[in-house]
């Protein structure tokens, strides 16, 4: 019972092969794009993360000045 549902599960989820003459060619160029998505992760949590840290360090840099009670 439990394979049976475990079977109907993946099969909801695998991706179908695809039929006709460019069928493997379809297949590889989807490989590779996986491929490249995968590498191109890291990079762009990369960027992202330097992104956050310059905008952080530009907002502590231009920040206002608090005004204190002797200011006024």
């Amino acid at each position: 019972m439990i394979d049976t549902t475990r079977h109907a599960a993946e099969s909801l989820f695998r991706r179908t092969a695809p039929e006709g003459s460019n069928a493997a060619k379809l297949q590889d160029v989807r490989t590779r794009q996986i491929l490249r998505m995968r590498e191109r992760r890291p990079v762009e949590m990369q960027q992202r993360l330097e992104n956050r840290m310059r905008r952080a360090n530009l907002e502590t840099l231009f920040a206002l000045k608090e005004r204190t009670h002797g200011d006024i």
